[in-house]
C-alpha cells in the first residue's frame, strides 16, 4: 500500500494537488475548473467520488476557480479555508453557497485532522496573496501501518527557521522554483513586477528553493526524504532543465540522494506512489540554526 502524490497542475495557469491514501483523496488548491480537474484526476487513477477534502493555500486566483466551488457544493466537499482569506473568497462565485451550506472550515496555526485521516500542519509563508499557507500532511496507507509525510511549500518569497522545522523527515517535498533570478531580471517585464517577485512576498527562486532542500535534508534523518517536486516554474524566466539541475547540485552537497520532478502546467506529472519506511531512517547530526 502507499500513498500517492499528485501534482494535478503547477504555474501561474492553475495550481492543484492530489494526496491519496487507502482510496480518500486530500485536494490543495483548485485553480482549474471542475470538468479539468476530473480529467486530471482521472489521469492518475483517480476522480472525484476519492475526494475528502479540500485545503486552501491562499486567495489568488491560479489557485481559485469559482465554478469549483459550485462542484464542492454539489458534492459537499468540505473546503479548508485561513479565517483571513473569508473576507477575499466573498468575490467568488459559490463560495457563499459553500459557506451557507457549513462546508467551509477554517483552520489557524495548529495541526488538524481532515476527512479521509489525513493530519494537516499549516505551515505559514510570506507572500502577498494575503495569508498564505503551505501544507505538512501526514497519511496512513494502511490503519495500522506507518504515516507518509509530505510538505506542499508554493508562493512564498522568503523560508524561515520555522518553514524548515516543519518539514523535516518528510518523505515527499514539495517546494517552490519559480524562476531563476538572472532570467527574472533579464526578462523585460516591468520593474515593478521583477521586484515584486525578487521580494520577501514573492516567490522563491531556483537558487531559494534550493536552500531550503539542502537545510531540510541536513535536518532530517539520513533517508528520510525521497522524492522533490520543483513546483510553479515561470514560463518566462526558469527552464526545468536548470531548476532540476540547481536541485541536484543541493543534493549531492548534502550528500544525499533524491529523486527530483518538475511539475507540470497542462499535464498531471508527475504522479508519486510512496511507501511508509519499513525501518526508521538513520539520524543526522543537528546542524546550527540559521541566522534568519
Amino acid at each position: 500500500m502507499s500513498v500517492q502524490f499528485a501534482i494535478l497542475a503547477s504555474g501561474s495557469r492553475g495550481n492543484a494537488c492530489l494526496i491519496k491514501a487507502g482510496g480518500s483523496g486530500l485536494l490543495v488548491d483548485f485553480g482549474l475548473g471542475p470538468r479539468t480537474l476530473a480529467n486530471r484526476l482521472a489521469s492518475v487513477g483517480s476522480g472525484w467520488d476519492d475526494i475528502r477534502a479540500v485545503l486552501l493555500t491562499h486567495t489568488h486566483g491560479d489557485h481559485i476557480d469559482s465554478y469549483t466551488f459550485g462542484h464542492f457544493l454539489s458534492r459537499k466537499i468540505p473546503v479548508y479555508v485561513h479565517e483571513g482569506h473569508r473576507r477575499q473568497l466573498g468575490q467568488f462565485s459559490g463560495y457563499p453557497e459553500l459557506l451557507a451550506e457549513g462546508l467551509v472550515r477554517d483552520f489557524d496555526g495548529c495541526p488538524f485532522l481532515a476527512p479521509g485521516g489525513f493530519r494537516v500542519e499549516p505551515i505559514e509563508l510570506s507572500h502577498d496573496g494575503g495569508p498564505t499557507y503551505g501544507f505538512r500532511v501526514e497519511a496512513r496507507p494502511e490503519r495500522k501501518g506507518r504515516t507518509v509525510a509530505v510538505g506542499y511549500i508554493a508562493d512564498t518569497g522568503i523560508w524561515t527557521n520555522a518553514v524548515a522545522d516543519a518539514l523535516v523527515d518528510v518523505d515527499v517535498l514539495g517546494v517552490e522554483f519559480n524562476h531563476d533570478a538572472e532570467l527574472q531580471r533579464q526578462s523585460g517585464r516591468s520593474y515593478h513586477l521583477v521586484e515584486r517577485n525578487l521580494g520577501k512576498r514573492g516567490h522563491l527562486s531556483n537558487d531559494q528553493g534550493a536552500d531550503l532542500v539542502k537545510e531540510v535534508l541536513e535536518r532530517s534523518a539520513r533517508g528520510s526524504l525521497r522524492h522533490v517536486v520543483l513546483l510553479h516554474l515561470s514560463q518566462e524566466c526558469n527552464m526545468p532543465e536548470l531548476a532540476v539541475q540547481t536541485a541536484v547540485d543541493a543534493i549531492r552537497s548534502a550528500s544525499a540522494r533524491v529523486v527530483v520532478h518538475a511539475a507540470e502546467q497542462a499535464v498531471a506529472s508527475p504522479n508519486i506512489l510512496v511507501t511508509p519506511r519499513k525501518r526508521a531512517a538513520q539520524p543526522r547530526q543537528a546542524p546550527a540554526d540559521l541566522p534568519f
